[in-house]
């Protein structure tokens, strides 16, 4: 197998973050269960490594009806 070169790599990574973010938009988005303030917060909660990048959004958001 041959060794990446640091650009290679950084291309990878950029890939998989921008892959990241579209999920979330998506799940922002979505037009019939999009996510909520406390979706969020629990989220960052249990993964701060993963979920932690988004909480930005935290003040976005919409909260889930009836809080």
């Amino acid at each position: 197998m041959t060794q990446l070169t640091q650009t290679q790599l950084f291309e990878l990574a950029r890939r998989a973050n921008a892959a990241l973010d579209q999920t979330f938009m998506e799940l922002v988005n979505h037009p019939t269960n999009p996510m909520t303030r406390e979706d969020l917060e629990a989220n960052i909660k249990r993964r701060p490594e993963l979920w932690g990048r988004y909480a930005g959004f935290l003040d976005v958001l919409p909260r889930r009806p009836g809080e």
